[in-house]
């Protein structure tokens, strides 16, 4: 039997290019989150942003109180009446020529004022210097703040008529160490929370086939999963649910196999036990010897046919379970197919079956001579048995195809029907019913034993144990044909002249 191919699965639908192109997204997103927050970072909270944004704001403020306090000191207004709005952390000093105070603005305590006044003549005209803060004002990181001052001189006529210092406190830098750890475990914690819902979304499948795996036992086989996925998934619940169909089936089997061979066996014992009981319950003065032998040779008949039963049972249930070795070796075909005949000529004979030979060339294979002798055997007898009483001929012959060699064994009996063949080797199988005896039903004495039902289960066994098959076709009325092929060691194929078939 060839193996079921799996179904290819789409690209686009598999399971491992879904979680690739899901993986994919989510490391973009996290690229672009990531990038865009450095980008940020180093674009407004950078130092030298900073720096920049800092001294801008500072000469935009400058400028506007230099033309303030000009125009007071020029109109001989007091200074520190003018109204001059101040950004937050913001301070201004605004100095006589002689460095005494005319204005300030902001906190600024007197030693930092004394530090101004000293470096109001300086040629530097940006510097830092930390102001001191009170306690109750003073910022998270330190008791002081770093500002930077812009020293302007006011002018009238290239004559100095006062100095203006203006300081802004600079931002307490951000460290870029500090950000790119947050961004990267914010990554982290977003590839987390994606990885998450991913192997999830991915995996509810698995679950569900889990759940029903649980949830079916040896006695109800019949659920099944009918997940319709085109993805690797879709591929698993198919084959589970192939796999549930081929246990649900051999479990029929089984309970079917254990229930004809229950009947097989109790027949022959049932048999047994009447002719003993009969022959204990009548009178020993109308017994005589005659009748004694005669129960006897029924007692006898009914154990032989159970001791085939039984054997082949163990035959079968050793192969199964691979504990049976066939001793090989190179036979001739030929020579068995020619002894098989021979001894089952008398069956024939009895039926009045014409028993023939077509061509039997040399054919050598590797293989155990005994078995091989019991399968041709067991087919040749079934062929003579099913043809009794409708046809008259059963051909065997041997013919050989490349590295090929096959058995035909041919008959011109009843034929079977179609919806037989598919069960025809199982064990126990029948395709006429009425040959299958009723319990106590006792052979006539000229009757041969019935069959078990298992010859042609062991015959497949046999040519599958050699590497080979058994084929078999039929047409009601017609007869049938069974085909054994068997690998070849030596092929020696007759002539097309030379061939010859016993049944035309």
């Amino acid at each position: 039997m060839r193996k079921r191919q799996p179904a290819r699965v789409p690209f686009l639908s598999s399971v491992r290019v879904r979680l690739t192109l899901w993986y994919l997204a989510i490391i973009a997103f996290i690229l672009f989150l990531f990038g865009g927050s450095l980008y940020a970072t180093q674009t407004f909270l950078s130092p030298d942003a900073t720096e920049s944004k800092l001294e801008t704001q500072l000469y935009q403020d400058t400028q506007h109180m230099r033309d303030t306090y000009k125009q007071a000191l020029l109109q001989k207004t007091n200074p520190a009446s003018q109204r001059i709005s101040l950004s937050q952390n913001e301070v201004v000093l605004l100095l006589r020529p002689d460095h005494t105070v005319l204005d300030t603005r902001g906190t600024l305590p007197a030693d930092s004022i004394q530090q101004l006044q000293e470096r109001a003549d300086s040629n530097q005209v940006l510097f830092d210097m930390t102001v001191s803060q009170p306690q109750h004002s003073a910022n998270w990181h330190g008791a002081g703040s770093t500002y930077r001052f812009l020293v302007t001189p006011l002018l009238e006529r290239d004559a100095r008529v006062a100095t203006l210092i203006v300081g802004q406190a600079k931002a307490y830098p951000v460290q870029l160490l500090s950000i790119w750890l947050f961004h990267a475990a914010m990554g982290l914690l977003v590839a987390a929370i994606g990885g998450y819902w991913l192997a999830g979304k991915a995996l509810q499948p698995v679950k569900m086939i889990t759940r029903t795996a649980n949830e079916i036992n040896a006695t109800d086989l019949r659920r099944r999963l009918h997940l319709r996925r085109r993805d690797e998934f879709g591929e698993l619940a198919a084959t589970f649910d192939q796999m549930l169909a081929r246990l649900e089936a051999a479990f029929k089997r089984q309970n079917q196999f254990a229930a004809d061979a229950s009947h097989e066996l109790r027949t022959p014992l049932t048999i047994i036990n009447l002719e003993i009981n009969q022959a204990l319950t009548q009178s020993t003065q109308l017994q005589t010897p005659e009748n004694y032998r005669e129960t006897l040779e029924r007692i006898q008949a009914e154990n032989e046919q159970m001791t085939t039963i039984v054997n082949s049972l163990l035959l079968l249930a050793r192969a199964d379970t691979g504990q049976f070795t066939l001793h090989k070796e190179e036979v001739d075909l030929s020579d068995i197919a020619l002894a098989s005949v021979e001894r089952l000529l008398p069956l024939a004979q009895q039926h009045q079956i014409s028993l023939a030979t077509g061509e039997l060339p040399e054919l050598l294979i590797e293989g155990d001579a005994q078995h091989l002798s019991r399968m041709l055997m067991n087919l040749v007898e079934n062929a003579i048995k099913y043809t009794s009483g409708v046809g008259k001929h059963v051909c065997v012959e041997l013919t050989a195809e490349k590295s090929w060699g096959i058995i035909r064994i041919q008959d011109d009996g009843p034929g079977i029907a179609d919806n037989h063949l598919p069960y025809l080797f199982d064990r126990f199988y029948r395709v006429d019913k009425a040959r299958t005896r009723r319990q106590g039903e006792a052979q006539p004495e000229s009757a041969q034993p019935g069959g078990t039902g298992l010859g042609l289960s062991i015959a497949q066994w046999i040519a599958h144990s050699h590497g080979g098959e058994i084929y078999v076709q039929s047409t009601i009325g017609a007869g049938s044909l069974f085909e054994v092929r068997l690998p070849l060691i030596e092929t020696k194929v007759p002539s097309p002249g030379a061939e010859r078939h016993c049944i035309q």
